[in-house]
C-alpha cells in the first residue's frame, strides 16, 4: 500500500511539474500573440492614416519658406554676431549637434555665457526670436555667480531647422 501511495505521489509530482511547464509556455505564447495583435493594429492604423498624415506634412512644409531657412554655418555666424553685439565677453559656442534628415535637418547649438547681465540676456534672447525666426530657444539654465551675484552664468540650447534637399 505504501509503495502504491508513493508511486501515485511521484506521478502526481511529475504531472505538477509538467503542468506548470505547460502553463508557462501557454502564458508566454498568449503574451506574444497579444503583442503581435497590438503591433498589427498599430500598423493598420498607421496605414489608414498615411494619406492624411502626408497631406498634413505637405501643408505644413508649404507654410515654411524653405529659401529662408539658414544653413548651420549661417546660424552659427548670426549667433556669434549677436553675442558680440551684446558684449558678452566670456562666451563659448560648442559645435552644433545635428540630426540630418531629408528634406529637413535639425541642429542644436549649446552656448555658454559667463558674466552675463540679466537685462542684456533678455534683449539678446528677444533679438534671437525676432532676427532668427527658424531658431527656437530649447532650454536655458541660469545661475548667479558666487562672487558677483549681479552677473549670471547662462547655458542656452538653441534649435534650428535647415532645408537639405
Amino acid at each position: 500500500m505504501r509503495e502504491k501511495f508513493l508511486m501515485v505521489l511521484f506521478i502526481g509530482a511529475l504531472m505538477g511539474v509538467w503542468l506548470s511547464f505547460q502553463m508557462e509556455r501557454h502564458g508566454t505564447a498568449s503574451y506574444d500573440i497579444r503583442v503581435a495583435n497590438f503591433t498589427a493594429q498599430n500598423q493598420v492604423n498607421e496605414i489608414a492614416t498615411k494619406e492624411t498624415t502626408a497631406e498634413q506634412y505637405n501643408a505644413l512644409i508649404k507654410d515654411i519658406n524653405l529659401s529662408e531657412l539658414p544653413s548651420v554655418n549661417e546660424v552659427n555666424a548670426r549667433i556669434d554676431d549677436l553675442i558680440r553685439k551684446y558684449g558678452f565677453a566670456d562666451f563659448k559656442i560648442n559645435t552644433p549637434r545635428s540630426n540630418v534628415g531629408r528634406p529637413l535637418s535639425f541642429h542644436v547649438f549649446t552656448i555658454d555665457l559667463g558674466k552675463a547681465n540679466y537685462n542684456r540676456l533678455i534683449d539678446f534672447t528677444d533679438e534671437i526670436k525676432s532676427n532668427l525666426p527658424y531658431v527656437s530657444l530649447q532650454q536655458i539654465a541660469i545661475q548667479a555667480q558666487r562672487r558677483t551675484p549681479q552677473f549670471l552664468d547662462v547655458k542656452l540650447e538653441l534649435k534650428s531647422i535647415e532645408y537639405t534637399p
